[in-house]
């Protein structure tokens, strides 16, 4: 009895054993594929047109079926910049896309990993061009140069009327001065004809 019972306490521990040991080992044969990386990389800013997006997974994935495997690049306008041609090489999924709106991009992507199980993923980055353009220099002033446009006939004229007051004004100075000149001039004529005329009291 003891040892019947012994053995069967045994046999049990050894199935036991056995069923997790088959356990653990199924583990990492039922996982299935995921993302290794991706090019852009989710929430990166591009400064320049990168051409293409890639998606890279952690096993190749399943080629041979129509439409399986599928990228889709969404612009920030709502069009599709992604020509929709999947190329495999290996474990990386990838399609041309002319990204040269500026804003934020959606990579929208599926594939169908080695064990048959679609997988699919959203990530998105922006694209910031860097503009460096030619910008025109602003209007810089000129110094002048060459021989200077003759002045049209009024601008002779407001140059000469200041000329012409000025001469004027000279011109009645000199009268007046002269006036004076002559007024005292007279009056010392007629003081000495008026002397000699007086006559001699004294005698």
């Amino acid at each position: 009895m003891i040892s019947s019972f012994r053995r069967a306490r045994i046999a049990g521990a050894l199935t036991t054993a056995l069923a997790f040991t088959a356990f653990l080992g199924a583990g990492p044969a039922q996982a299935h594929d995921s993302v290794a990386s991706t090019s852009p990389a989710e929430g990166q800013t591009l400064t320049t047109n990168p051409g293409k997006v890639t998606i890279t997974l952690t096993k190749p994935p399943t080629t041979g079926i129509a439409g399986a495997n599928i990228i889709k690049v969404t612009a920030p306008d709502g069009h599709i910049v992604s020509t929709g041609d999947i190329t495999v090489e290996g474990a990386t999924l990838s399609t041309a896309a002319d990204i040269d709106h500026p804003g934020k991009h959606t990579v929208d992507w599926r594939a169908v990993s080695a064990d048959g199980h679609p997988i699919e993923g959203t990530l998105s980055f922006t694209y910031a061009p860097d503009e460096t353009g030619t910008t025109a220099p602003s209007a810089a002033a000129t110094p002048a140069t060459g021989t200077p446009e003759p002045a049209g006939p009024g601008a002779a004229a407001q140059a000469a009327a200041p000329a012409a007051q000025t001469a004027t004004a000279d011109m009645t100075g000199w009268l007046i001065a002269a006036g004076i000149v002559i007024i005292c001039l007279a009056g010392a004529l007629v003081y000495v004809a008026t002397t000699r005329k007086k006559p001699d009291t004294g005698k």
